[in-house]
């Protein structure tokens, strides 16, 4: 019998080209892998929640993306297994293999049906969606996520959350529909903007804003509570008043019930995509960049609570309720300015 060269627990299984690039690296790779487990514990990943992440890495190809390493992560515990998949994921930088050699968890669902019986969620919400997008390109193929989903029809009152920049959930609102029905459901719309310009340079393979908006409205339909996540507020870029304003009116429209958002999170995998990125299309704004974050994550305490203002006045004006949860604060050796745009 011929070996398998990616490894026993690796197989390549397809390419995509999406037509946004004529070299090999506009055609996105996809290797499955069996997992032998899918439901990660608060203790495992120090969240005060368990999580469920489908695919390993992303197509979005977002520009800011924080969770890079998790490439990174996966090539080098392959390698130290001796794991031939290692060199397929590795056969680009981390930063770009990321979104265009995508692990599949096949079999996925078979495992969280044998664990979830077994797991002492003890009232956590399960997620899905922290690393990576659980309904992205992939998810139209491989139809994972809907799969992991249908596994908690056969239970009932646990808590589930979805995060995603995709409009394909809509897809499964019949499914979210029966879901809500068994257990206290909520999905999170990630949208930073109704600037769907803005969105094609930093989010160049996400679904456009109205697309995204008439999903929410869908899933409001069905008796999901849904909400915008406003992530992530990057300074000068998707800060401003006439901005936040259109994004929030435009989501409390379609039928989000609640709205939170994040500001931008520095780490190193952001750096190595995000300060290219405005180098080449925001090159007054680079340098400044790198002097506000410095060796740290965050934004400066000023810009963190200013931002707060601007957000809960204009979500209060939206008709949201007084929900709104920030992070990225932190103390840095430069301020933004408390008036947060430059125009």
């Amino acid at each position: 019998m011929e070996s398998n060269p990616l490894g026993d627990q690796w197989r390549r299984i397809g390419a995509r080209r999406d037509g946004t690039s004529p070299d090999p690296i506009g055609e996105t790779q996809y290797v499955a892998v069996a997992p032998k487990g899918i439901l990660n514990p608060s203790s495992a990943t120090h969240m005060p929640f368990w999580s469920i992440n489908p695919y390993i890495g992303c197509e979005f190809g977002c520009a800011y993306c924080y969770a890079r390493e998790t490439h990174r992560w996966t090539v080098e515990r392959a390698f130290r297994r001796g794991d031939a998949a290692a060199v397929e994921i590795a056969g680009l930088p981390a930063s770009i293999a990321f979104e265009r050699r995508i692990v599949v968890k096949e079999g996925a669902a078979e495992v969280l049906a044998r664990a979830l019986p077994k797991a002492r969620l003890d009232g956590s919400r399960v997620m899905f969606g922290t690393a990576t997008d659980p309904y992205q390109p992939a998810e139209r193929r491989f139809a994972l996520t809907r799969k992991l989903l249908e596994v908690f029809l056969k239970h009932a009152g646990l808590r589930i959350g979805v995060i995603t920049k995709s409009a394909l959930i809509a897809r499964d609102a019949d499914l979210f529909g029966a879901l809500v029905k068994r257990h206290d459901v909520s999905v999170s719309i990630s949208l930073a903007s109704v600037d769907g310009a803005l969105l094609r340079r930093i989010e160049p393979r996400t679904p456009v804003p109205a697309a995204r908006l008439r999903a929410m409205r869908v899933l409001a339909a069905r008796g999901v509570r849904v909400g915008l996540l406003a992530a992530p507020i990057l300074p000068g870029i998707n800060d401003s008043v006439d901005g936040l304003r259109a994004l929030l009116v435009a989501a409390r429209e379609n039928g989000a019930t609640w709205t939170r958002y994040g500001t931008l999170r520095m780490g190193s995998a952001t750096r190595s995509t995000l300060y290219p990125w405005l180098d080449r299309n925001r090159p007054e704004l680079a340098a400044r960049y790198r002097r506000h974050y410095g060796a740290g994550q965050s934004v400066s305490r000023a810009y963190a609570d200013a931002l707060r203002a601007r957000y809960e006045r204009l979500r209060d004006e939206a008709g949201f309720p007084p929900e709104s949860i920030a992070s990225g604060a932190g103390e840095q050796t430069e301020m933004w300015p408390t008036v947060l745009t430059w125009d």
